[in-house]
């Protein structure tokens, strides 16, 4: 693979880790590096609450009820390393397809952004950066509600217990870390795309992907699906959290999750639009000019079978062919049809379900499986 083009080869961590062997961006090398941070941050904390008899109970909040903590280590920090090399592979083809629409002209422009990305990529000193700021969660980031108003397996009182401190000191800057990295590799992605945006690239509007020929960006744009998933993950932990412990009902949090789930979803789709001004302006000419033809078309193809004048039409059936005018037909609904936003259908719908999976659990805490699975059966049936 050319890490010329590829997002996520590069950087401290990815150095530091292909050093050692096993690079985390690699497919069979990502399992063991997300199941070696499974058994350095979890392991601890269920040996410790297990000495503590803060395990299964004894407290409020023992730890296999602390949906939060099993929601961000055991879900989700695993899906942050192992979408890795799927996103590594997406990136990868779409930004080598993206310099074949570049035209000559603009090559080395798109090739000097290319390389203003890679430098930002491969400096230690975003990482170092982000490292920093995980560490210093420690101090700043707030805590649940739950823990100041009932005893849990996390702390007595205001002092942590020794799993709180190994999960606060560890765990927490382990798994703030690896978020941190996603959202600068989206970041760069961001940039690429906005200046991509700027170059002159060679789009056609009857483009069968139904996006001038940028409809793969949405594919590449799915490489970071991980993001709304992970961030579901957390807001559902959260919220079952005090659902089953603080007393809230779950129809008051609707707000809350609802709000999350557009934010979500308008945050990641929100950089495809800096291509819409483009796309329109190309959808807006190639109808203009396909409509021109057609015309010209029309008035060849009556002249020639009906024996009505005509003007200067343009020569497009000269061939014989009468099945141009359909061609030209079927071209200009193509055109019309074309989208202003890079992404299919399915890749939407992908977003989507990314976003609204993880919330989905939540629907158990006020409704038994059972009797969920017997009134959807009741309106199918």
């Amino acid at each position: 693979m050319d890490e010329r083009y590829s997002l996520m080869r590069g950087g401290l961590l990815y150095r530091l880790t292909h050093a050692g062997g096993a690079a985390w961006t690699e497919r069979a090398y990502a399992p063991w590096v997300a199941f070696a941070l499974l058994m350095v941050v979890l392991v601890p904390v269920v040996v410790f609450c297990a000495m503590d008899s803060r395990l299964l109970g004894g407290v409020a909040v023992p730890l296999v009820r602390d949906y939060t903590v099993w929601a961000r280590f055991l879900i989700a920090m695993p899906a942050l390393v192992l979408a890795a090399p799927l996103a590594d592979e997406r990136m990868w083809r779409s930004l080598s397809h993206l310099r074949n629409l570049v035209q000559p002209d603009d090559e080395a422009n798109f090739e000097r952004a290319l390389a203003k990305l890679r430098r930002w990529r491969d400096s230690p000193w975003p990482e170092l950066v982000l490292f920093a700021i995980a560490i210093a969660g420690v101090f700043a980031a707030p805590t649940l509600p739950l823990y100041d108003h009932a005893t849990s397996w996390r702390n007595e009182g205001a002092q942590l217990t020794p799993a709180g401190l190994w999960l606060s000191w560890v765990g927490f800057p382990v798994f703030r870390f690896l978020a941190l990295l996603w959202l600068w590799r989206f970041l760069l992605w961001v940039c690429l795309i906005a200046r991509f945006s700027r170059l002159d690239l060679a789009l056609h509007a009857a483009h069968p992907d139904g996006c001038g020929g940028v409809g793969f960006l949405g594919y590449a744009h799915a490489s970071f699906l991980v993001m709304p998933f992970v961030g579901g993950l957390l807001v559902a932990g959260s919220c079952a959290v005090e659902v089953e412990h603080l007393g809230v009902r779950l129809s008051s949090l609707h707000l809350l999750l609802g709000g999350y789930a557009v934010f979500a979803i308008g945050i990641m789709l929100a950089p495809l639009l800096l291509l819409t001004p483009k796309l329109a302006a190309l959808k807006r000419n190639s109808l203009l000019a396909y409509g021109a033809l057609g015309t010209d078309t029309s008035e060849e193809f009556e002249h020639r079978w009906l024996g009505r004048p005509r003007r200067a039409a343009a020569p497009i059936l000269d061939g014989g062919d009468p099945s141009a005018l359909a061609d030209l037909t079927a071209v200009y609904a193509t055109a019309s049809r074309m989208g202003t936003v890079p992404v299919q259908r399915w890749i939407l719908l992908q977003f989507i379900g990314a976003t609204l999976l993880p919330l989905s659990p939540l629907l158990l805490l006020v409704m038994p499986l059972d009797e969920l699975l017997q009134k959807l059966f009741s309106m199918l049936v």
